[in-house]
């Protein structure tokens, strides 16, 4: 009797891009707004950090947190921005990337913040997943920041609480050189998405962004028209990490009447059915391929 022979077959390994899966990101963007506001120290503010703890934990990822009390127009706020690290070598000066959007909602009854706040951090999440077995030259840090929304009004340091301590706290332990870009993702989940080139941004690292866009043939949706935006790219840029604000500055009808981002931009309006699955896929399959191509380079 012949035993027959088991020949292991060689699978492709999947691309960092391809393992994006959209499906999922709207998933959790439709779970994260169904907490209702999720301002910090609501209920919906906790039930998301702990969705972040377990798809990390789940993914394998490093956790790490950066909490503090930011002084505030409200008072005393506790800040807790939350860090998930990938593909962490012993090398001391191995690369850094970062893919970065706030987690927290404006302090206003009934926003739910679909587009603003749940899509950011969904995406991220789905960017969790896909890195869980891909591996890549350079650490991959998912940060989801907190307090990005001003309490008042973007004047002075009202707004940006969590990514400014965030940023000063990387330059203090000299760890910005070893970055070599943030992106930052905000209301990247508007069914008509059409990202905006941010004025402030990095121009070398959005020429990857479009090359990347345009593999796919996605270049439509992105750097159609400028605009400058304070968001939370900004805490970063000024301690030396060039970065990216990814995010879509034209929430629904533009016009004097309406928000300058829009009709439904910090509105109750902004609600699910201003999300689509095909938008998270356009931005989510376009950034992976992006730190794909920033990879080969360093």
């Amino acid at each position: 009797m012949v035993g027959s022979v088991l020949v292991a077959t060689a699978f492709p390994s999947i691309l960092l891009h391809d393992a994006f899966n959209s499906r999922q990101a709207y998933a959790y963007t439709a779970e994260i707004a169904g907490f209702g506001e999720r301002w910090p120290g609501s209920p919906g503010h906790r039930k998301t950090e702990n969705i972040i703890r377990q798809v990390l934990q789940k993914d394998g990822a490093q956790i790490e947190s950066d909490d503090f009390m930011a002084t505030t127009p409200r008072g005393p706020i506790p800040v807790h921005n939350i860090i998930g690290k990938f593909n962490v070598s012993a090398n001391p000066k191995q690369r850094i990337f970062v893919l970065a959007g706030h987690y927290d909602t404006l302090f206003k009854p009934g926003f739910i913040g679909a587009n603003d706040g749940a899509s950011s951090t969904a995406i991220l999440l789905a960017f969790a997943d896909a890195l869980a077995h891909q591996k890549t030259g350079m650490q991959i840090w998912l940060v989801w920041t907190d307090l990005e929304e001003a309490i008042n009004d973007f004047k002075g340091n009202d707004g940006l609480y969590g990514s400014r301590h965030l940023a000063q706290k990387l330059a203090a332990k000299r760890s910005v050189s070893r970055i070599r870009g943030l992106f930052l993702l905000d209301m990247i989940g508007d069914k008509e998405l059409n990202v905006a080139r941010e004025t402030g941004s990095s121009s070398s690292l959005q020429v990857f962004i479009a090359q990347a866009a345009d593999q796919l043939g996605y270049a439509g949706y992105f750097f159609k028209y400028d605009a400058n935006i304070i968001d939370d790219h900004v805490s970063f840029i000024k301690v030396g990490v060039p970065a990216v604000d990814v995010v879509d500055a034209e929430y629904g009808r533009m016009g004097p009447s309406f928000d300058s981002m829009g009709e439904f931009h910090h509105t109750n309006g902004d609600t699910m059915d201003k999300v689509s699955q095909h938008s998270l896929e356009v931005v989510g399959r376009t950034i992976l391929l992006t730190v794909e191509l920033l990879d080969k380079q360093d």
